[in-house]
């Protein structure tokens, strides 16, 4: 047998190929934003911005990390007065912890922001964003002339710390959703309206509305009250109604579902609207409602309610 001659160029196993070496560097991943941390109109954790100034919020505690406790402040009672809000029992204490860098003559304009904002005795916004959650929950707060401090770091930064408090201990969603339940019978007297046969996909009549809540707590419901309504009663369905006496014309009163307070307009308010059997209505903690105008007379009340969380 004779064997084939075997090249040198076949043995070489194509290694004399000519390559085109690159180097592909792989697209970065786009960096998250900030979590929007807003109080009173001043975005507190913003990162680097154009004009030198950078601003982090470090840590933020007294918002999801721990529910409100019963704080008890009876100096902080004594020397603000009782006026605003149930601030005794319930109150939720934030405190923010942020670093500030730049120009030093936007840290003095920020550093004075700051103080301003400290000294105002009226309760404020305040919002800070969950990027995971996909969502913005807000509180009304103030703070105090004791609650803030500045640590100077060198000539470019300071660190401070601001303590808020918030009367009511409920975060809420940044939106409000409104809806509208208009009566559809007229006249005078007890004619409510009738029972309806459904088919498929067909919407409720206008004197009803689904009331959605995706926190954790119960949503408290404002109802605006306008035009000629005959003792009419709003209902969840539920265990909760609320009677509401024959308004004159050009009356329009807000009423608070949870607490039963009813209030004219001009800051009035006017229990005597509110009828006897009347009992408090809030939309459940993650879940769905629908609430229903029954009345005689033409009018509408137009609900607002935002999601609630503890």
């Amino acid at each position: 047998m004779t064997k084939m001659p075997v090249t040198l160029r076949e043995a070489s196993r194509g290694y004399d190929r000519d390559f085109d070496w690159t180097y592909v560097v792989p697209p970065r991943e786009p960096t998250r934003p900030p979590v929007p941390v807003v109080w009173d109109g001043l975005w507190l954790n913003t990162g680097d911005q154009d004009n030198g100034l950078c601003l982090v919020v470090e840590r933020i505690t007294g918002w999801l990390d721990s529910a409100p406790v019963d704080g008890n402040d009876v100096d902080r009672v004594i020397s603000d007065g009782a006026a605003w809000g149930p601030k005794v029992m319930r109150s939720r204490t934030v405190v923010i912890t942020g670093v500030a860098a730049g120009p030093r003559v936007l840290l003095g304009q920020l550093r004075d922001q700051l103080a301003a904002r400290t000294a105002n005795r009226e309760p404020v916004l305040l919002a800070v964003g969950d990027f995971d959650q996909q969502r913005v929950l807000t509180a009304d707060v103030r703070a105090g002339s004791d609650a803030y401090r500045h640590t100077p770091l060198g000539s470019a930064g300071f660190r401070y710390q601001v303590t808020l408090t918030a009367a009511d201990p409920a975060l809420y969603a940044s939106t409000w959703q409104t809806a509208t339940l208009t009566n559809v019978t007229e006249g005078t007297g007890r004619e409510y309206p009738k029972d309806y046969s459904w088919s498929y996909a067909s919407p409720y009549i206008a004197n009803s509305a689904m009331l959605r809540n995706e926190g954790n707590a119960d949503a408290p419901v404002y109802a605006l009250y306008e035009g000629q309504l005959t003792e009419s009663a709003l209902t969840d369905n539920r265990s909760g109604i609320i009677r509401v006496a024959q308004l004159e014309t050009g009356v329009r009163i807000l009423v608070s579902t949870a607490t039963l307070v009813a209030e004219a307009e001009g800051g009035l308010s006017r229990a005597s609207y509110l009828l006897p059997g009347s009992r408090p209505m809030t939309v459940p903690p993650g879940s769905s409602s629908r609430w229903f105008l029954r009345s005689a007379g033409l009018g509408s009340i137009t609900l607002a309610w935002r999601s609630t969380w503890l």
